[in-house]
């Protein structure tokens, strides 16, 4: 995975706002998808899953828009890599790319169009490139800000006509705070909006049980209006380790589980999925540290079903897709395919 997940991430807290509070029965149809955010085509392995859990879309990570200084402008970064691998037939793609917020900070509102047109060209060009046959949506995924909303805003716009003129929909992800507080953080003018139910909890900080899903952080904003865009539904099936260092976030380490830190002359067990690392070693390539901290977190399966049986209160639109987050780590995180369909049930029932 090219972009570290805590560039997306989210310290709000705020959860289930807009849930609860509708009679509106659950959507009648859940199709179910899976987020591809790697830097090259999945294995034959990980495509299988779509079969066995009757995926027939996938939401593909094309690449990012980050600040170049050399050009003194955003540009494109961390492309999906196709050589590394074969895309498979017979699927709906949704290109998505995402935007850094300092990409944006020093994009002027007059730039921003401009901005978006070269997003589309290059969108449009990959998939060409990629031979993607069946493309009916493009996502933008940005965790804007109130110094950014307005230039996003635009730039969404922008995209949005672009698109229409190749009959493609734009839709834009929403993270929880944007969901609780639409009068501040407004509404992206997108066709449609992906909710990210993870990344809830306060990552920086140790005492922290589960940022990935916290269900306890999550239960006191239950209960608001419905959203201004019919929303679509991104869960989490992913695992990572938390790294601290001197008391601060360090980096995450993606996949990260306990089998990974069974050496005890390296790694020290200290209760609740946490360890301490006693001796210098290099885990994922990286260096750690004597001292150095590590909170291992995951979705645990049974909190994917609170959740889903929480979020069926919403009033979804029918259809309505659930994504997976992400492809290729959910066959070896605990979450096998009679799980995967299990949550899209309770969606649905």
């Amino acid at each position: 995975m090219t972009v570290p997940v805590y560039r997306r991430y989210v310290l709000g807290l705020s959860l289930l706002a807009l849930l609860g509070c509708s009679q509106k029965p659950a959507p009648g149809i859940v199709h179910t998808a899976f987020y591809h955010w790697k830097s090259s085509p999945a294995d034959a392995r990980s495509w299988a899953v779509l079969d066995s859990v009757g995926a027939g879309r996938v939401y593909l990570r094309l690449f990012d828009i980050d600040w170049n200084e050399g050009l003194g402008a955003p540009a494109p970064v961390g492309a999906l890599d196709a050589k590394g691998g074969q895309l498979p037939e017979g699927l709906e793609w949704v290109p998505c790319v995402f935007l850094t917020n300092r990409s944006l900070m020093q994009t002027p509102i007059q730039r921003a169009g401009r901005l978006a047109e070269q997003i589309v060209e290059r969108v449009l060009a990959d998939v060409a490139r990629l031979q993607l046959e069946e493309v009916p949506e493009v996502q933008l995924d940005c965790d804007w800000t109130g110094s950014t909303q307005e230039a996003y805003f635009s730039l969404v716009a922008r995209c949005r006509e672009l698109l229409s003129a190749s009959g493609i929909r734009l839709s834009v992800t929403v993270r929880l705070h944007q969901l609780r507080y639409p009068e501040q953080a407004g509404v992206p003018p997108a066709d449609r909006g992906m909710l990210m139910f993870y990344n809830m909890g306060e990552v920086r900080s140790w005492e922290e049980p589960n940022s990935i899903l916290n269900l306890d952080a999550a239960a006191p904003y239950l209960g608001s209006g419905a959203y201004a865009l019919p929303l679509d539904l991104a869960l989490p099936v992913f695992a990572w380790g938390v790294l601290f260092r001197d008391g601060e976030l360090a980096r995450l380490l993606h996949g990260l589980k306990a089998d990974d830190l069974a050496d005890r002359s390296r790694f020290f067990p200290m209760g609740g999925n946490r360890f301490e690392v006693v001796q210098g070693t290099f885990l994922q390539g990286h260096y750690l540290y004597e001292g150095d901290l590590i909170r291992l977190e995951a979705a645990a399966p049974e909190d994917l079903l609170k959740a889903a049986a929480t979020l069926r209160s919403y009033p979804w639109p029918s259809p309505v897709y659930l994504a997976f987050y992400h492809l290729g780590e959910e066959a070896s995180g605990g979450y096998p395919a009679s799980l995967l369909n299990e949550l899209s049930g309770a969606l649905e029932e």
